[in-house]
């Protein structure tokens, strides 16, 4: 499969809307993140460029450098995603006529669905980063450029959210109960501080 990063924008579109499984919300999610990750990072640019040694220039250079980073990480979890959501139907497409059969298809079941949940919490943690800069930068950054924060703080809300939606689906087939309240913990921390960092 050719990375979503590749994609044109009408590319990606054409393979969301398609009747297939993959890709679905937990890449938009992703592909969201990243939108929000380029907006801040076009804010601190922006503000760098007309004051390049403003009072605040070395946080909007950190901010470029690791906007930057995140944008890329959130395309490559896009495709991870997508990939992750495979391997669950091909588990669940699995035999189960004979008790080993359903007992081997509930095993695969298990690791597939935990790594399609730890997938979407790598994104909400990237995308609570992305929020958290976009805070930051608040009042740190050109006046002009202010209404494209509040759409960045938005879109990380939107899809950090989004990627909750889509560790939480997963939960119920993993096996292991540890496993399942360490990753609802996890992601429930990463929900709170997004959620508090996104208030109006």
């Amino acid at each position: 499969m050719t990375s979503f990063a590749q994609h044109t924008i009408a590319d990606f579109l054409a393979a969301l809307a398609a009747p297939t499984p993959a890709p679905g919300g937990g890449a938009a999610a992703a592909v969201s993140g990243a939108t929000a990750a380029a907006l801040v990072e076009m804010v601190a640019g922006l503000s760098l460029k007309k004051s390049p040694d403003g009072a605040d220039a070395a946080l909007q250079q950190r901010t470029v450098a690791q906007m930057a980073t995140i944008r890329g990480e959130l395309l490559t979890l896009a495709d991870d995603d997508a990939a992750a959501y495979d391997a669950f139907i091909q588990a669940m497409r699995l035999p189960k006529s004979e008790e080993h059969e359903r007992e081997e298809r509930a095993r695969a079941m298990s690791v597939a669905a935990e790594r399609a949940a730890e997938v979407p919490l790598h994104t909400l943690r990237a995308i609570t980063s992305i929020a958290e800069a976009a805070r930051l930068l608040t009042g740190r950054s050109l006046a002009s450029a202010a209404s494209d924060l509040d759409v960045a703080l938005r879109f990380a809300r939107a899809a950090g959210l989004s990627a909750a939606e889509n560790i939480e689906v997963n939960l119920p087939f993993i096996d292991d109960p540890e496993t399942r309240a360490t990753l609802a913990n996890q992601t429930a921390a990463s929900v709170a501080v997004l959620e508090r960092t996104t208030q109006s």
